[in-house]
């Protein structure tokens, strides 16, 4: 209390008079008074506008703070579900966790490295398939999977989850390698936006029979992955890689190749697929075609191509070719 009266008293008296100056004294008697009264009634708006200010800081930051607490006790209680044997539980933890990365920037690569990490451990490949190992020359690595075999509910949500999160910088790849998504449907008409799938590690993962319609798989890494009867129709594999990949029976109608490297990728009896989507992808020697594309003329100068740039830069992959009209044909 005593502070406070000697506070006032210095604001009215001394620090008032050092800010009216010298032209406030030399004014006469009631000019004067009038004049520091209005100079202690600007100091007294001044200090009363700072002291607001700083109460506006302090609550910002209180709330932060508080906002922050909150936003943490939910992230660890929703890590704590994800581990419970109850399915209801798991699945509420992780839609708790994609809240938690909507609503705070600061968590985003956090929650997507533990979903990551969640379906990497729940839906591991039994059999870590062989990176030296190829497919038999007629049949696929694996039996085929019957029609609406699927990937558990919590393993769905979680993929679901990272299929549809925010765009803000990621400094990693989200790694889902060796893993079982057998099945698996992310389309991109159940999706707001097409779902992103972009940067992401599917090495060696099974994606057989998997719905990737519309899908934008845009520099994911997709080596020695088993794609056999998958449809990806419409999906955007721009600049991905699928060398060793099993994409044998899979849709590819519409699909987008510009610069995806099919270096030893197994493309028989593809559906749909042109030869003008792979006149700008990159083939090799080894990558093996469908018998009605093998000998077309703008798959063979495509070959070429990639044959011509690997022998001036073998670091570096081909550049795309700009892709033709139409796919055309020599005459017989």
């Amino acid at each position: 209390m005593l502070a406070t009266l000697g506070a006032v008293l210095v604001v009215l008296g001394p620090l008032s008079w050092l800010i009216a100056g010298d032209t406030v004294r030399k004014l006469p008697g009631k000019d004067r008074a009038d004049a520091l009264n209005a100079v202690r009634q600007t100091v007294l708006a001044a200090l009363a506008g700072a002291t607001v200010l700083a109460g506006l800081v302090f609550t910002a930051r209180t709330y932060r703070l508080s906002r922050r607490g909150q936003v943490t006790e939910r992230f660890r209680a929703a890590v704590g579900h994800l581990a419970s044997d109850k399915l209801t539980e798991r699945i509420g933890a992780i839609y708790s966790l994609e809240h938690v990365m909507a609503e705070s920037a600061e968590e985003h690569n956090t929650v997507v490295g533990v979903l990551a990490a969640f379906i990497r451990e729940n839906a591991k490949r039994d059999t870590p398939p062989n990176p030296e190992s190829r497919p038999p020359e007629e049949g696929m690595r694996e039996p085929v999977p019957a029609w609406g075999t699927e990937p558990p509910a919590d393993i769905r949500a979680a993929f679901d989850v990272l299929a549809r999160r925010p765009e803000r910088h990621e400094p990693r790849r989200v790694d889902l390698r060796s893993t079982t998504l057998t099945g698996l449907m992310v389309r991109s008409f159940d999706f707001e936006a097409p779902p992103r799938l972009t940067w992401m590690y599917f090495t060696w993962a099974d994606l057989r029979r998997a719905d990737l319609r519309g899908a934008d798989l845009t520099h994911a890494i997709l080596n020695g992955a088993d794609l056999c009867l998958s449809s990806l129709r419409n999906a955007r594999l721009d600049h991905a890689q699928f060398i060793g990949a099993d994409l044998r029976g899979a849709s590819l109608g519409g699909t987008t190749l510009l610069g995806a490297d099919l270096t030893g990728a197994d493309l028989r009896d593809t559906g749909s697929l042109t030869a003008q989507q792979l006149s700008a992808a990159v083939l090799d020697e080894t990558t093996r075609l469908p018998s009605e594309l093998s000998d077309d003329p703008w798959v063979a100068a495509r070959l070429a191509d990639c044959r011509a740039w690997r022998d001036q830069h073998p670091a570096q992959p081909p550049a795309p070719l700009p892709p033709p009209t139409a796919p055309v044909r020599r005459p017989q």
